[in-house]
């Protein structure tokens, strides 16, 4: 037994230097390049084998989960040149190698990236925006990247690659959309708007916490989803277009003491119709643009506060993170593409013909 047990030991050394050494020679990746309509495509390329610094953590990506940001990334660009830049914001993979001052990661752990570069805990700074993976910095859509020890965490125990690549961005804007203004309670009504990738995960959290969850959405079939997952009631706000009025129906006019609000400056009115006295509205998108008004009057009249969502720091995936293993959440997957498909999950995303997320698999 002790020789056997001294062979697997010796083994597992061997086995751990050998991680240790970064791969060497190319990797595949996903760059822009700018297209005749003065937009981007993307194709894929073999860049040279990123080095890893002191701090740094060379991860195996394996999942790569898309968001709406991913088509704006193809769009005409004023006063900027995308040329060259590497797409992709939320990636799960596998640690290769660390940097000699690396203390929390080691080789084989699995891990997700994070919105922020550099939002470790405590409050926001508009500095942060200055280090975003995908937009002010090289994307995730790679087979091997380099990451800041500050940008990864750990992923959840009992999730695949895919199901954890959509907790980085959409998780955890959910996440702080339910939690931002107070935790919710059984009889706390919630209103999400819609059944994408951060409405999903908002219904998710929201009925693990007890709370009543009413969703709105263009089909049926989506609200018949959603019940799946634990809305109690939907709207369709094709055939009703005052969907505030209904929320206020549905609820003995008491309305909704937390809306998240992801339409934007289309939907801020009927948000804030619906909203309960002393409520909260989650400002968390602007599928029908930012630009738009919250009436000041409307807010104080109710006692009623608006809060400006935008993902989250690594503590607060790290919370996230624990929830979503004790209540044993899945995160909803519409389709998982090869990376080849790329083009196709594009187009998917666009559709809006889905609920939850869509993800590449590397």
């Amino acid at each position: 037994m002790k020789i056997a047990s001294l062979a697997a030991l010796l083994i597992t050394s061997v086995m751990s230097s050998m991680s240790l050494a970064a791969p060497s020679g190319t990797t595949r990746t996903v760059v822009l390049e700018k297209n005749d309509a003065g937009g981007y495509r993307w194709k894929i390329t073999q860049a040279s084998m990123p080095e890893v610094g002191d701090r740094q953590v060379l991860v195996r990506v394996r999942a790569v989960a898309l968001n709406r940001l991913d088509l704006d990334e193809l769009e005409p660009s004023a006063g900027e040149d995308k040329s060259g830049r590497v797409p992709g914001y939320d990636a799960a993979g596998d640690v290769v190698a660390v940097g000699r001052l690396v203390k929390e990661f080691h080789p084989g752990m699995r891990v997700t990236s994070l919105y922020f570069e550099n939002w470790v805990d405590g409050r926001f700074n508009s500095m942060m925006l200055e280090r975003v993976r995908g937009w002010t910095l090289d994307g995730v859509l790679s087979d091997y990247v380099v990451f800041e020890e500050t940008s990864l965490a750990p992923m959840p125990e009992g999730l695949s690659y895919e199901e954890a690549a959509t907790l980085p961005t959409a998780g955890l804007t959910a996440w702080n959309a339910v939690t931002a203004d107070r935790p919710l309670t059984a009889n706390d009504v919630v209103l999400v708007q819609g059944t994408g990738g951060v409405a999903t995960f908002a219904l998710q959290f929201a009925a693990k916490m007890g709370a009543h969850v009413i969703v709105t959405s263009s089909s049926d079939d989506k609200i018949r989803r959603a019940k799946s997952l634990g809305a109690r009631e939907g709207i369709n706000y094709r055939t009703r277009p005052a969907w505030a009025d209904a929320v206020l129906e549905l609820t003995q006019q008491h309305g909704a003491d937390l809306v998240i609000d992801i339409g934007g400056k289309d939907t801020l009115a009927q948000s804030l119709k619906c909203v309960a006295d002393d409520g909260s509205i989650s400002l968390v998108g602007g599928l029908t643009g930012y630009d738009g008004n919250v009436s000041s009057i409307g807010l104080i009249m109710k006692h009623a506060r608006a809060n400006g969502i935008f993902v989250g720091s690594r503590a607060d995936y790290l919370r996230m993170s624990d929830f979503v293993v004790r209540h044993g959440i899945r995160p909803v997957i519409e389709k998982v593409y090869p990376l080849d498909q790329y083009e196709a999950a594009l187009r998917h995303l666009a559709s809006n013909g889905f609920v939850g997320k869509i993800v590449l698999r590397l």
